[in-house]
């Protein structure tokens, strides 16, 4: 014959209980627009001044209105650079620390804001 008992609770919760931690969505916490998001990874050593050394991954949205102090991606001349906006008594200029690219009506063009960075810490390339 077998016996069973009540069962009664006893003692206190655990404090943590109803506080378990979630797990980390990456692609909820850095990106606001994925349709419009993209990644690039910087292949240049430009951007180091403003704290962005080469192999960091941007993560860059075409859709939100440049504004100046932004990190940008632009197009100039054909090529692609990354570049803090910087709003002058003459208009706009991009720069990296360094040195500045004045743009040319119709020769520079904004392609997005730059959100995000991810930079690792190995000496992985």
């Amino acid at each position: 014959m077998q016996r069973s008992f009540p069962r009664k609770a006893t003692g206190f919760a655990a404090p943590t209980q109803g506080y378990e931690e979630q797990g980390i969505d990456l692609n909820r916490l850095l990106i606001r627009n994925p349709p419009a998001t993209y990644f690039v990874r910087l292949d240049s050593s430009d951007m180091e001044h403003l704290g962005l050394p080469k192999n960091t991954l941007l993560i860059v949205d075409r859709s939100l209105p440049p504004k100046p102090d932004n990190i940008v991606m632009i197009c100039h001349q054909g090529q692609f650079y990354c570049r803090l906006m910087v709003k002058t008594a003459s208009g706009v200029t991009f720069t990296n620390g360094e040195e500045e690219i004045k743009p040319i009506q119709g020769d520079t063009q904004i392609i997005g804001v730059i959100t995000a960075s991810i930079k690792t810490h190995t000496n992985e390339d």
